[in-house]
């Protein structure tokens, strides 16, 4: 039963997303553990957890031995050591469960805070991994995910928990009317909420000015990607598709192309500096592109760091973003000094330094908050950039690393959120894809097909609203914990019941 309920959850993310079971996933897990001792209790919520994610993130091994170089044994060994570490949190989970079984009405509250709690600990703790947070889930549901804007997804992932922990108590027959009650009344909230604040935020659309954006997708194959001989077809590639944007009705007024896409120390490499200039120049209108940049300045030794650059045909270099939230063993590798042993899986030697500054870059009046890769996975550090003036966010990335696995998809799935969350336009770069453009409802213009080389130009509406999410940030997950704490640590006891146990 715990193997059906990581089996379940995995389901519920793309692919396949079947979005809707996961409002029944946990419930085998929490039948198994009725009855069972604390121990079972959290090897059953293990086991589950560790089938969830091995299913949901198989695609690491891909990763760690194709680019990465490691054996294939070596590299399973990362992936189950991983997920074993994350089927922790689905272990206390299911510890918390066995402990609240003979509660059933105070459970309704305590479970799926615990749930939050424990999602919003595995997003924090050793660098932080919120992939798959059980709110991500349910994507798919456009009116549902607007409360994001208030409770960011620790709102959704709590709503579902209850679902199952209310399917539970009717099974058991204990406290069945508020069961039923309650999970209905927040979920008649929630959709009632979603609903006016979708007819409202597209009112508000509809009186912003428009700005046309363009999305270049290059499709560069990762293996190639930092061949010297293959560079000029990179940049040839790009230029091609570049133009062949400028040819839709009304041009774009800014272009965005993926993480990394110059394939050259941009400011070092000047010949192919000059002519990514040309280009710009070209066609008229601003790029903003990734590239690897290297901090020199009072440094013995050089440092590498992944950056976004704004090129302006008239201005020229108009400011950088470099990106402050690293990938653990893709850009640095933590405790290098023990962790010897463990090929970085960048092709460029050295270690990544973090950047420091969220600011956006400014663009003709336009506030740019950009995202480098799983930031965008990271709702804190777009709150950050947002509240520092960001009208559009921006995230370039490079998804060739996942293959054709669930990875991409996942990965937009999540990012999306931030659209939603921040009532902001959200422009998203991907080199093999899957690129997209989001309005401030979370709703895509379009979209340009994984493994796919192409260009989407949609119309994006800046909005300068300012949410409660961005305003207070992951209150409601702090609620939860304080939720949690009264629920599951011992009560002291009563005076007369300290003296009767000791008399």
């Amino acid at each position: 039963m715990s193997v059906l309920s990581g089996l379940l959850l995995t389901l519920s993310f793309p692919k396949p997303e079947v979005f809707f079971l996961a409002w029944g996933a946990l419930v085998p897990l929490l039948v198994a553990v009725r009855g069972s001792t604390p121990p079972r209790a959290f090897a059953l919520g293990w086991l589950c957890g560790l089938v969830h994610y091995l299913t949901a993130l198989y695609w690491i091994h891909h990763v760690v031995a194709h680019y990465g170089g490691l054996p294939s044994p070596l590299s399973l060994a990362i992936l189950v050591l991983l997920c074993g570490y994350l089927a922790v949190y689905p272990a206390l989970f299911a510890v918390a469960a066995l402990r609240l079984q003979s509660r059933p009405l105070w459970r309704l509250v305590a479970l799926p805070a615990a749930w939050v709690t424990l999602e919003w600990i595995r997003a924090h703790a050793l660098t932080g991994f919120p992939w798959a947070s059980l709110g991500y889930s349910q994507t798919p549901w456009s009116t549902l995910i607007q409360a994001a804007d208030v409770t960011g997804v620790y709102g959704v992932s709590a709503l579902v928990a209850l679902a199952n922990v209310c399917w539970v108590n009717v099974m058991e027959k204990r406290g069945v009317v508020p069961a039923l009650v309650v999970p209905a009344a927040c979920l008649g909230l929630v959709l009632f909420y979603g609903d006016r604040r979708l007819e409202q935020i597209r009112g508000l659309l509809q009186k912003t000015e428009v700005w046309t954006v363009g999305v270049i997708q290059g499709n560069i194959d990762q293996g190639v990607k930092w061949d010297p001989s293959y560079q000029k077809t990179t940049l040839e590639r790009y230029e091609r598709l570049t133009l062949q944007a400028f040819m839709e009705e009304p041009p774009p007024e800014l272009v965005v192309w993926p993480e990394t896409a110059v394939p050259f120390f941009y400011g070092l490499d000047a010949e192919r500096s000059q002519r990514l200039k040309r280009i710009v120049r070209e066609a008229g209108s601003p790029l903003l592109f990734g590239s690897p940049g290297v901090i020199e300045k009072g440094r013995e030794v050089p440092r590498l760091q992944n950056r976004a650059y704004l090129l302006d045909p008239e201005r020229g270099d108009s400011g950088s973003y470099a990106k402050r939230h690293l990938v653990p063993f893709g850009e640095y590798v933590p405790l290098s000094k023990v962790l010897f042993f463990i090929n970085k899986l960048v092709e460029a030697v050295g270690t990544f330094s973090p950047g420091d500054d969220p600011s956006p870059l400014e663009l003709e009046g336009k506030e740019l908050g950009v995202l480098i890769c799983y930031e965008a996975i990271f709702p804190r550090l777009a709150r950050e950039t947002v509240n520092g003036g960001a009208s559009v966010l921006v995230n370039i990335t490079n998804d060739a690393w996942f293959g054709d696995s669930g990875a991409p998809y996942q990965h937009l799935e999540m990012a999306r959120w931030r659209a939603v969350e921040f009532r902001r336009p959200f422009v998203r770069a991907a080199n093999t894809g899957v690129s997209s453009i989001f309005d401030a409802t979370g709703k895509g213009c379009g979209r340009i097909a994984l493994d796919t080389a192409g260009f989407l130009v949609c119309p994006v509406r800046p909005l300068e609203l300012k949410t409660f999410y961005a305003r207070r940030g992951d209150w409601f997950a702090w609620v939860c914990m304080a939720a949690t704490l009264a629920a599951l640590l011992p009560t002291p006891p009563s005076r007369k019941t300290f003296f009767l146990r000791n008399l």
